[in-house]
């Protein structure tokens, strides 16, 4: 399905930082809420862009969301550079740089959402920042899953930078490329292996979530219930969404998005789209 762009306007490469990858995306809403969403890329840590997000955070905007889109430094953990957890530093300098400036929103109505590591991060805000996040096929628990899939091959896999979203890793489960990925992410030693790894850290003091999967993706489907469980155990509201077939993130937009839009309108205290 496209969406019709009726959003206001889009501010692109405003710099929340000093690098050349701290740069953000702004989608104005024509009708807004009073809230703030930040869109957060996928791609692996390692590659990917603001800009594929427009189709997606044009949806959004629609709903009512000032979003913002930002980009972020890439993971080379053959060369030792970028590694966790710098592309958490980089989302919550994002947040701070959008708090402390004087865009038009509530403050106290800020969410979190992405696909794939794009997921992961979202995660990482609703831990480090308490926001209520929407993780689709996020790769939540690297420590378990390397624990129980270590034996695999690890293998980079070769994507067209310029493919939609909605075409990326969409081959079904291929432990080798999550372990490949989870090895660039923290470098050959994986000596941050346990503190890269979101589902440890979830405590009392974190956002509600949504978790979305399909049951046969890239990313194992027992790692949003996982998540779910340990916020639930923490006494934080948790809701799963769980999808047939191979389709990561971006793919199952459609049958994801209504449910994500009414778990946002509840905890950010807007209206939910008809």
């Amino acid at each position: 399905m496209t969406a019709e762009l009726i959003i206001e306007t889009i501010q692109k490469d405003l710099p929340y930082g000093s690098d050349q990858r701290q740069r953000l995306d702004l989608y104005f809403p024509v009708e807004p809420n009073g809230a703030l969403l930040l869109d957060i890329h996928g791609g692996g840590w390692w590659q990917g862009d603001k800009a594929k997000e427009a189709a997606f955070a044009t949806r959004l905007a629609d709903a009512g969301y000032l979003v913002a889109v930002p980009n972020y430094r890439f993971a080379d953990g053959q060369a030792g550079r970028n590694l966790y957890p710098t592309q958490v530093e980089d989302v919550r300098a994002a947040l701070a740089w959008l708090r402390n400036g004087d865009l038009e929103f509530s403050r106290d109505r800020i969410g979190a959402i992405g696909g794939s590591t794009g997921g992961n991060l979202a995660l990482e805000l609703a831990i480090a920042e308490g926001l209520p996040a929407a993780s689709w096929s996020g790769l939540l628990d690297l420590a378990g899953f390397i624990a129980k899939y270590g034996d695999a091959d690890p293998h980079k896999v070769d994507i067209n930078p310029d493919a939609p979203s909605d075409q990326i890793d969409q081959g079904g489960w291929d432990p080798g490329y999550y372990k490949w990925l989870v090895f660039n992410l923290l470098g050959p030693s994986l000596d941050n292996l346990d503190a890269a790894t979101p589902v440890r850290r979830i405590s009392a003091t974190t956002g509600p979530c949504l978790f979305a999967n399909s049951l046969e993706e890239l990313v194992p489907p027992e790692e949003s219930l996982t998540a779910a469980q340990a916020l639930v155990g923490a006494g934080v509201p948790a809701r799963v969404l769980l999808f047939e077939g191979r389709r990561h993130a971006a793919a199952y937009l459609d049958d994801a998005l209504v449910e994500t839009l009414r778990f946002f309108a509840h905890y950010l205290g807007v209206q939910a789209p008809a």
